[in-house]
């Protein structure tokens, strides 16, 4: 019977849940390891902490590895690949024509020759734009290649390539009684590249206004706002007013009671010159935000509401198939927890969308802070031990002498 609540008890400690908060994780069927990427939400910032050390994934395996990383600006590559409009032979030039122009800063050949070194030569719009750009194909060799040229990117209407053949390098001499040696190359085509910003992504979160109140004596009025903890990289005032100019300055608090200064801003609204200011950039994480406008002698502003602009962050994780996820929260006491899969995804890595469930309210196993007799009386059974110990020392003694 003891052992039977023994185990009971150890089965508790052992499963003991400490996070209040948990979401499922819902993704397409996977056949083999998958990279997962899922948005976090306005429930996950609210209830999670700043650096999401309380964050633990859960599958039937147990605790899984992650790792949390905010969407930024990326490069779109746009391609176009076209065949020669027309080749001069003679002079080993091909020439290229857009139907409308088109930024270039990369082209790659698709060669069909293997087994030779060639010089190249780029015009645009009849301009050269790079001169004796080494292509080659090492196939007998190293296997290695190069088919691409880089130029400083430009718009382009027509684009030209003028290869020279080098007979004169070793490779080539080594190589010259092979049979796909010749005179001249075989360009099937060529793919051109440019590479642009995408806009920046954001999410979109709207506060309430949570209470104000006026300085008169100082002339300033407080706006103070319930951010939840949602992370924001700006924030847009909505004002009422339409012609104003405001200086200020923004606050942040954890508990409403201490307030630290993070920024001196201003804002402005004029329809007499069409000019509009309202965004304030500040990238910051907490619980309430207050907005302290210095009016001089200009009426309060009416301010009901400001508008955050969020980064997306996604956690990414390796999904294995037949596994369901789970993600717990909001166990403020736990540290941050380090696994290597970050440093396994390039950012080119693609990633498998998928969507968090509604928020859980979990019971929580409280962890008792009952100290034991023994730890509570340590000091006291320690002193009480070496009397003990001296008593009976001196006991011994004692015979020892009346032996004597």
């Amino acid at each position: 019977m003891k052992s039977i609540v023994l185990i009971a008890f150890l089965s508790v400690g052992i499963f003991a849940n400490t996070q209040p908060y948990k979401k499922e994780i819902v993704l397409e069927k996977v056949t083999k390891p998958t990279l997962v990427k899922v948005a976090l939400d306005n429930e996950i910032y609210k209830h999670a902490t700043s650096s999401y050390k309380d964050v633990r994934l859960h599958s039937k395996s147990g605790v899984e590895g992650y790792f949390i990383k905010s969407l930024s600006t990326k490069n779109i590559e746009n391609q176009k690949t076209l065949t020669a409009t027309t080749y001069d032979r003679k002079d080993a030039k091909l020439t290229y024509t857009f139907t409308e122009p088109f930024e270039v800063e990369k082209i790659s050949l698709n060669i069909e020759d293997r087994n030779f070194e060639s010089s190249v030569d780029v015009y645009v719009d009849g301009k050269v734009v790079a001169k004796n750009e080494k292509i080659f194909d090492y196939a007998s060799e190293t296997g290695t290649q190069n088919f691409t040229i880089k130029i400083a990117k430009k718009k382009v209407k027509e684009l030209s390539i003028v290869y020279h053949l080098d007979e004169t390098t070793s490779f080539y001499k080594k190589y010259k009684n092979l049979k796909e040696m010749k005179k001249y190359l075989t360009i099937k085509s060529i793919t051109v590249f440019n590479s642009n910003k995408v806009e920046d992504v954001w999410n979109k979160t709207e506060v309430a206004l949570y209470k104000s109140s006026i300085d008169e004596e100082k002339k300033e009025k407080s706006y103070i706002f319930k951010t939840d903890n949602i992370p924001f990289s700006k924030i847009y005032v909505n004002t009422h007013e339409k012609n104003f100019k405001r200086s200020g300055q923004l606050f942040l608090s954890d508990d409403e009671k201490k307030w630290h200064s993070v920024k001196s801003f201003s804002i402005l609204e004029s329809s007499l010159n069409n000019q509009t200011h309202k965004f304030i950039s500040v990238s910051h994480r907490a619980k309430y935000l207050k907005l302290v406008l210095f009016n001089a002698d200009n009426k309060p502003l009416t301010i009901e509401s400001l508008k955050l602009f969020t980064k997306p962050s996604y956690m990414y994780f390796i999904a294995n198939p037949d596994n369901k996820y789970s993600l717990y929260f909001g166990d403020k006491n736990l540290t941050k927890p380090s696994y290597e899969l970050e440093n396994l995804v390039s950012n080119s890595t693609l990633a498998q969308e998928a969507k968090f469930t509604r928020l859980e309210a979990l019971e929580v196993t409280k962890v008792s802070n009952r100290v034991s007799f023994f730890e509570a009386y340590k000091e006291q059974i320690f002193i009480l031990g070496m009397l003990l110990a001296l008593g009976v020392l001196g006991y011994v003694a004692f015979g020892l002498l009346k032996r004597t």
